[in-house]
């Protein structure tokens, strides 16, 4: 993604505070409404011809919205969808990956033919899993990717679990595993590279550590709670030795922890630093991202009442 093409998403953002300081280095540029709808999450697609998709996540279905001119946004296209409050995008290769929490399964849709639209088809994933009771994969609140595997949490299945396909074919995925933990199985959204997962167990305040080399039988490495006891998400930074956490709750912190033991003899997590957006607001974090520019590491986070932040956490220790 272009560090000066964010694109934001509609949950969360949409105050951004009035005071200069604020909106340092970013440029307003245009905002596309959706009447009689919400919207939630946001994800991006560049076709063959170099255009640029901002994939929306709106309550009636994904929409999918040319800004390669940036002042200028369109819809060029709305995948239907039940009507519900959250979807989730992730994009791999030419496929787009959307849950949602009305049930369906795992939306997948080929975008391969943009910008021929009429070309776009989709379909639903909804396996019958083994050893989740005979249970029909159907509501998914959040989805993560790496490699060929499609991580999706907050499911109808196994308490909440995570849920594990393996991608090789993208139109077709093939369950592999899951994992829940004893005490908390429940996982509402997490991140994953190179086969170690980082889920939050938004109930039980806290994120566990996962290797998931061998998908049939995964195994925790460790865990650690969150300041504010409600971890919502998690991002990994580009040297896969700090986590970013958030708390979705009021007065809230994006917080950085050293993970650098984590695969060593001796697994130790320990805090770095935290930071709010306005102190003392009760401003409540929602979702971070960690983007590398020029070698730098960078947090793009979404706060309710605030928008979104930009934080340099290029020093975990000292989050600017």
């Amino acid at each position: 993604m272009k560090f000066k093409k964010l694109l934001v998403g509609a949950f969360a953002v949409f105050a951004i505070a009035s005071n200069a300081s604020a909106q340092l280095n970013v440029t307003f540029q245009a905002q596309l409404t959706y009447p009689g709808e919400t919207c939630a999450n946001i994800c991006g697609y560049v076709d063959t011809t170099g255009k640029e998709y901002a994939l929306v996540g709106a309550s009636l279905g994904m929409s999918i919205v040319d800004v390669t001119v940036p002042s200028s946004p369109v819809e060029v296209l709305r995948i239907p969808g039940p009507d519900n409050l959250w979807k989730e995008i992730k994009v791999r290769g030419k496929y787009a990956y959307v849950t949602t929490e009305a049930g369906g399964g795992l939306q997948i849709v080929n975008l391969s033919s943009l910008p021929n639209t009429a070309g776009v088809v989709y379909h639903n994933w909804a396996p019958t899993i083994p050893g989740a009771g005979g249970g029909t994969l159907g509501s998914i609140h959040a989805l993560h990717i790496d490699g060929k595997y499609v991580y999706l949490y907050g499911s109808n299945l196994f308490n909440g679990g995570a849920v594990v396909a393996d991608l090789t074919d993208p139109w077709n995925p093939v369950y592999v595993g899951n994992y829940q933990n004893s005490v908390s199985p429940y996982i509402h959204d997490g991140y994953v590279r190179n086969d170690t997962m980082y889920g939050g167990h938004i109930y039980d305040g806290f994120f566990s550590v996962v290797d998931f080399t061998n998908k049939s039988a995964p195994v925790e490495l460790a865990n650690q709670n969150t300041p504010n006891n409600f971890t919502h998400n998690t991002w990994l930074s580009q040297n896969s030795k700090t986590i970013f956490t958030t708390d979705e709750t009021n007065d809230s912190y994006l917080t950085a922890y050293d993970i650098s033991g984590i695969g060593t003899s001796t697994i130790t997590i320990s805090e770095l630093d935290r930071i709010q957006s306005n102190p003392g607001s009760n401003s409540v974090v929602h979702n971070t991202h960690i983007i590398n520019v020029a070698g730098n590491d960078y947090a793009v986070t979404s706060w309710y009442k605030d928008g979104f932040v930009i934080t340099d956490v290029g020093r975990p220790i000292n989050l600017v």
